[in-house]
């Protein structure tokens, strides 16, 4: 099964040393079997928040294309 995960974040881009959610919720997908996870994050918000958006936007069109 795949999984698309939406997230925000003030600053904390997934995958970073700060980003502790992402690997959770990777780890906890996977202990269920769930292991093609897409994650669409919305982060920097705190500091460019329509160019965020507009990445994350743009990554659901890639998602549904």
């Amino acid at each position: 099964k795949r999984v698309i995960v939406a997230m925000a974040s003030g600053g904390t881009k997934p995958g970073s040393e700060a980003d502790f959610a992402t690997t959770y919720l990777r780890h906890i997908l996977a202990f269920n079997g769930l292991t093609e996870v897409e994650i669409i994050a919305a982060d920097a918000l705190a500091g460019d928040p329509e160019g965020s958006i507009a990445a994350a936007n743009a990554q659901i069109e890639r998602l549904a294309a």
